[in-house]
């Protein structure tokens, strides 16, 4: 019995030593000596022989990064040699002040003061007038536009002053501003016309097609719907002569600009500017009759530039 218990003691004790140093344990049962498999030294040696192998690895890599120089990117932008492109040959722009085109028969005044201080032809002392307290050049665009249908369309002819009186006289128009379109109306009516006028139709075609049946035309545009031809143009009423359907193309008088007076011009330029917020957009001379005529003015008042191609009382052809 003491002997079982002095190999229980002993076992106790090298089961103690192996378990504080992770060596193999052994003991002895029944005289024979036993061995048990020694994990713990298994598994502390895979973590011994991991962490040299990284070890060694950072070494390893430490080692071949600093032999090998390290590739710099710039960071420069490198230009390709400048190209000097051949000169291209372009048409000249026009100049501000272009000869106007002569269209003998079409009368097209000017309004203001420049046109009166440079002596454009068609420009009278008009343009530096104060009437009823206002400087005609301001507002006269639409009494212009009538003397160039009386002009143009009678066998008679009269200033933009001249009509700007009998305006006052045969209509309500007050004078000393712009004139309107019932104002224009009654004007024209009493100086022998049949007229008509109205709003912009939403079809081209229409909008063609009463320009076409027309003596004449006055429309009224402005550069907040189309800026391609008139620029900083508020409103502005303009005259249209001699719409040819097959160009689509018009006579324009145009009494504010020289580079816009007396030109040929696309009526689709005129319709996409038309001023939509005005109370109408067009006037229509339909037809003339002297005898339904109560002004018959024979003579352009006052001081003014006649061009030469400009015959007192022709017709329009």
């Amino acid at each position: 019995m003491s002997k079982r218990s002095d190999s229980l003691k002993r076992i106790k004790k090298l089961d103690r030593i192996t378990r504080q140093h992770s060596v193999s344990r052994e003991y002895i049962l029944d005289g024979e000596k036993k061995r048990h498999f020694p994990w713990g030294s298994v598994v502390a040696g895979i973590l011994i022989f991991a962490v040299v192998a990284g070890v060694t690895f950072l070494w390893f890599n430490k080692k071949n990064t600093q032999s090998e120089p390290e590739k710099v990117v710039s960071t420069n932008v490198v230009q390709e040699p400048e190209v000097t492109p051949e000169p291209v040959k372009n048409e000249p722009e026009p100049t501000e002040e272009p000869e106007m085109e002569s269209e003998p028969g079409i009368a097209t005044f000017f309004q203001g003061p420049k046109s009166w201080k440079k002596k454009y032809d068609w420009s009278g002392y008009w343009g530096d007038l104060t009437i009823d307290g206002r400087r005609f050049g301001g507002f006269g665009c639409g009494l212009c536009c009538m003397a160039n249908f009386y002009c143009s369309l009678t066998p008679y002819q009269c200033s933009p002053i001249d009509m700007y009186k009998f305006a006052k006289k045969v209509s309500s128009y007050p004078g000393g501003g712009a004139i309107d379109w019932p104002q224009i109306k009654k004007t024209m009516e009493a100086a022998g016309f049949v007229v008509d006028y109205g709003k912009r139709p939403k079809k081209y075609s229409k909008f063609k097609k009463l320009m076409k049946e027309a003596m004449a035309s006055m429309v009224v545009v402005s550069s907040s719907y189309d800026n391609s031809f008139w620029k900083n143009t508020y409103g502005h009423y303009v005259t249209l002569f001699k719409y040819d359907p097959v160009t689509d193309m018009a006579f324009l008088g145009d009494s504010g600009k020289k580079h816009r007076n007396r030109r040929w011009i696309s009526l689709k330029k005129v319709y996409k500017a038309l001023k939509l917020s005005n109370s109408n957009h067009y006037m229509r001379m339909l037809s003339y009759d002297e005898n339904r005529d109560t002004y018959k003015h024979k003579k352009i008042s006052g001081k003014w530039v006649k061009p030469v191609y400009w015959t007192k009382g022709a017709k329009n052809s």
